[in-house]
């Protein structure tokens, strides 16, 4: 009953400061900026100025090969009209292409800031898409995937993990902190050491309305830009278990300064730590082993198992498990830290 007395109280304060409508807020901003702003694929588009000097069917191949590899190409009457466009469009290429003694000869012209990499890519495509239009061509490419799952999430459903493991499961860090902050410049809690109320209950009550806030703010999101693609059961308990881990996190580094001005940094400095977990879940090539043994990183992915239609179950539970025991773990350090700095 005092737990829950303590939680109720500390819901009806956190409604009074708007947190959760704020929380609750951002969430929806976010939907609208995914629904509105952002593509479903990002599909960036190279724009290829050509001139074919060609003849008949040359030149008909030509053009067929090149609208088939994607680009938006644009046929010019001559390579000064070529050049004269890419100076005006400097994120576009240029190519030229004549018959000279029965042999197609391709002029790849290109703005100069091009990486080697970028070079062979667009040489690459061009000839292939020519060699496919000729005669008695075979295409005996095989692709064998080693790891991974074939269904591929669209780009906008792949931004979602992103958000439920910064916002929903890590905001909580930072905003249980400036509560205990604040209940102690009031003074709230220097009470606990004349009541019979427990620390623990205090500080569960916290994490209780992070719990609210951040299952909120995750459902939310995820209806709107997953809507039933999302297997809710198996998101609702890892949202749980990250959340609970999140505010675990934040009571312990709060339970080692006494003003919200000493921890700002330590509590800014964890987020933006965790937060290096993104450049890996999106390049997954570049994945050392400092950025795989942040907790963010198989968060990100285990959010991201609950978003396909066939999810692994092993690696979403042993998430859930493995964030639940270290928040446990958290917490017990964090109640302790605060019985010792109770009259801080």
């Amino acid at each position: 009953m005092k737990l829950l007395y303590s939680f109720l109280k500390d819901m009806q304060l956190s409604l009074k400061s708007f947190y959760i409508y704020i929380e609750l807020g951002f969430a929806l901003v976010f939907v609208a900026v995914m629904l509105f702003a952002v593509p479903e694929n990002f599909e960036p588009r190279v724009t290829v100025y050509a001139y074919l000097d060609l003849e008949g069917p040359n030149q008909v191949m030509a053009e067929e090969s090149l609208t088939q590899e994607g680009y938006e190409v644009i046929l010019l009457l001559s390579r000064e009209e070529v050049e004269a466009e890419l100076a005006d469009n400097r994120s576009s290429v240029g190519l030229a292409v004549a018959l000279e003694d029965g042999t197609i000869v391709y002029d790849y012209i290109l703005q100069g800031y091009e990486d080697e990499k970028f070079k062979n890519i667009i040489k690459t495509s061009i000839e292939s898409g020519f060699a496919k239009e000729m005669p008695g061509y075979e295409n005996v490419t095989t692709v064998t995937t080693l790891e991974g799952k074939g269904e591929k999430l669209s780009d906008r459903l792949n931004i979602l993990p992103v958000f439920l493991a910064l916002n929903a499961a890590f905001m909580g860090l930072f905003i249980i902190a400036s509560y205990i902050f604040l209940d102690k410049d009031e003074g709230t809690i220097k009470a606990f050491a004349v009541t019979p109320a427990k620390v623990w209950q205090y500080l569960l009550g916290k994490m209780g309305v992070m719990l609210v806030s951040g299952l909120m703010s995750g459902l939310v999101a995820t209806a709107f830009i997953a809507g039933l693609k999302a297997h809710y059961l198996h998101l609702i308990l890892l949202l749980i278990a990250c959340n609970a881990f999140g505010s675990a996190l934040g009571l312990f580094i709060a339970s080692f300064f006494d003003t919200m001005t000493k921890a700002m940094g330590w509590l800014y400095m964890s987020i933006i730590i965790l937060a290096f977990a993104a450049v890996s879940y999106y390049m997954p090539a570049f994945s050392p082993l400092v950025i795989r043994m942040l907790p963010s990183y198989p968060m990100l992915f285990a959010f991201r198992e609950t978003l396909y239609e066939v999810s692994d179950l092993r690696y979403i539970y042993a998430n859930v498990l493995g964030f639940s025991l270290a928040g446990v773990v958290l917490f017990l350090l964090s109640n302790w830290r605060f019985k010792k700095t109770l009259t801080v």
